[in-house]
């Protein structure tokens, strides 16, 4: 059985976010939190063949964001 976590409030969040983190976040697919995690502009860490977010650094960047764009 699957277990999804909601979070209400960045307090909540883990110090360290996944893609899949990233996903239910903000509400996107998969693939999408991927791109985001490759696009030069997003705080992902890539270490080895995964990728980390800081959760601070992920606030900054959804507060600033005026938009967003997964385009290559």
């Amino acid at each position: 059985m699957k277990v999804t976590t909601k979070y209400t409030e960045f307090s909540q969040l883990p110090l360290t976010l996944t893609p899949m983190d990233i996903k239910e976040i903000l509400g996107i697919s998969r693939s999408n939190a991927y791109a985001l995690c490759n696009s030069k502009d997003f705080p992902a860490v890539r270490i080895g063949k995964l990728f980390r977010i800081n959760r601070d650094r992920f606030i900054e960047w959804y507060r600033t964001a005026d938009s967003i764009s997964l385009d290559a």
